[in-house]
C-alpha cells in the first residue's frame, strides 16, 4: 500500500498537474480581463515584428528598457508563425518551466533531498496557479526557471549557477540580486565570477558584432526618470488620496514608460526616496550576509535567506511594483524549502497568499484599481502590507542564521 508521501511524489501525477496548470494559465491569459498577454501581444510582438521586418532592433539600434539578451526570448516566439506569437510565447515559457520542474524532480541525490525538491515542486505549482496568468506572460516568466536552477546549483556547482544567473540578468536585471546573494554565501566565489565574466563577455561581443555598441548599457538609465507605479507599496497612500478625491492626486498613463503611475504632491519625492531605501536595504542585507559567511555560517543557510531578503527589498522599496514582481519569490523560496526546509515554511505560505491577492486585483479587478475604487484598493493594500510582512519575516530568518551556526 502506497503512503501519502509516495502518492504525492508520484512523477506521473506531478507532470499531470504541471500540464493542467500550464494549460489553465495559458488559457486565462487569453480570456481574462485586462489582457494579461497585453505586453506579449502589443509590445513584445511589435518589437519582434519590427526587428524581423528590418525596421530596427531595440536594444541594438535604439535605446531599450531591457538588457540586450532579452531580445532572444522576444524573437523566439516568431517561430510559431504569423498570428501565433502569443502561442509561441506561452510555449516558450512553459518549456522553460518544464525544464526547471524536471530539475526539481530528477536532479536530487539521496531520498531526503529528493523529497524536499518534490515538495518544493508542488509548492511552485500552487504558487503559479495562485499568481495566475501574469506568471507566464512577462519577461520575468522566462527568467524565473533560470533563477530557480541557478540558486539550487550555487553551492555545489557554482560555475553553472554563475552562467544561468548571468544569462537571467542579461534578460531582466532583478536576478543580479541573486548573484549578489551567491557571492555572499558560497565559498567558490572566483568560479562564480569567472562564469559570470565569460557569459557577460559573450553577450556583449554578440551585441557589438550586431552593431549595438552605443546601446548595450542603455537599460541602466531607462528607469531613472519614471515616477511611482500604482502597484508599488510606496504608492499606496497616494492611491487612497486619489480615491478620496484629494486635490491633484490621480492615476495617469505614462506613454513613454507604458505604465500607470500616480501623480500628486510628494510622489516625486517618494520616488526618489525609494532608490535610497532600496540601496540601504540592499547594502544592509549584504553586509549581514557577509558577516555570517566570515563567521563560518553554512552556505546552505545563508544563501536562501540572503536571496529572499534581497528580493523583498527590491519589491518593497521599488517605485515600479508590477504584478509580475511577485513571481520573483519563486526562486529564493524554492531554494529555501530545499536547503533550509522548515525555516522557510512561513515565507512559503505568505508568498502563496501574496500570489492569490495579486491575481485578485490583476487581471480580474484591475480596472477598479485604475479607477481607485475602495474594494480593489483594499485588496492591493492588503497585498502590499503582506509584502512588508514577508520582508520582516525574511530578515528574521536571515538574522536567525547566526544562532544556527555561530
Amino acid at each position: 500500500m502506497m503512503s501519502k508521501r509516495t502518492i504525492w511524489h508520484n512523477l506521473a501525477l506531478m507532470w499531470f498537474a504541471f500540464a493542467v496548470i500550464s494549460l489553465w494559465l495559458g488559457w486565462q491569459g487569453y480570456i481574462a480581463e485586462s489582457v494579461p498577454y497585453g505586453d506579449v501581444s502589443f509590445v513584445y510582438e511589435f518589437w519582434a515584428g519590427q526587428a524581423a521586418g528590418g525596421g530596427g532592433i531595440v536594444g541594438l539600434d535604439t535605446q531599450w528598457v531591457y538588457p540586450t539578451a532579452a531580445l532572444i526570448p522576444i524573437l523566439l516566439p516568431l517561430i510559431a508563425g504569423p498570428g501565433l506569437y502569443a502561442i509561441g510565447w506561452i510555449s516558450l515559457a512553459t518549456a522553460l518551466n518544464a525544464g526547471a520542474f524536471a530539475y526539481l524532480l530528477y536532479s536530487a541525490r539521496g531520498t531526503k533531498r529528493n523529497n524536499l525538491q518534490r515538495t518544493a515542486a508542488w509548492w511552485w505549482l500552487a504558487f503559479l496557479l495562485l499568481l495566475g496568468p501574469i506568471s507566464v506572460a512577462r519577461l520575468d516568466s522566462i527568467v524565473t526557471p533560470l533563477a530557480i536552477v541557478g540558486l539550487l546549483t550555487a553551492v555545489q556547482r557554482p560555475a553553472i549557477a554563475g552562467t544561468l544567473l548571468s544569462v537571467a540578468t542579461w534578460i531582466k536585471v532583478w536576478p543580479a540580486a541573486l548573484i549578489a546573494a551567491v557571492f555572499v554565501a558560497v565559498n567558490k566565489r572566483k568560479t562564480v565570477l569567472i562564469s559570470i565574466a565569460i557569459t557577460s563577455l559573450a553577450v556583449i561581443a554578440i551585441a557589438l558584432i550586431m552593431g549595438g555598441a552605443a546601446n548595450i548599457f542603455s537599460f541602466f538609465g531607462a528607469q531613472t526618470g519614471r515616477g511611482l507605479q500604482i502597484e508599488a507599496p510606496l504608492a499606496t497612500p497616494f492611491l487612497w488620496l486619489a480615491s478620496f478625491h484629494e486635490q491633484d492626486y490621480a492615476v495617469y498613463y505614462d506613454n513613454v514608460i507604458l505604465t500607470f503611475q500616480v501623480m500628486g504632491d510628494g510622489t516625486g519625492t517618494v520616488a526618489e526616496l525609494s532608490t535610497i531605501l532600496l540601496g540601504l536595504g540592499f547594502l544592509g542585507t549584504l553586509g549581514w550576509g557577509i558577516w555570517l559567511h566570515r563567521k563560518g555560517s553554512s552556505p546552505s543557510h545563508v544563501l536562501p535567506a540572503v536571496a529572499l531578503t534581497l528580493t523583498m527589498v527590491l519589491i518593497v522599496f521599488n517605485k515600479v511594483g508590477s504584478p509580475q514582481y511577485i513571481g520573483w519569490l519563486a526562486a529564493p523560496i524554492i531554494a529555501g524549502l530545499v536547503l533550509e526546509q522548515k525555516r522557510f515554511i512561513a515565507p512559503a505560505v505568505i508568498a502563496l497568499v501574496l500570489g492569490a491577492l495579486t491575481q485578485a486585483f490583476y487581471p480580474y479587478l484591475y480596472s477598479g484599481v485604475l479607477n481607485v475604487q475602495p474594494l480593489e484598493l483594499s485588496i492591493l493594500t492588503l497585498r502590499n502590507l503582506g509584502e512588508l510582512v514577508l520582508l520582516a519575516v525574511s530578515a528574521f530568518v536571515l538574522y536567525e542564521a547566526k544562532r544556527r551556526e555561530i
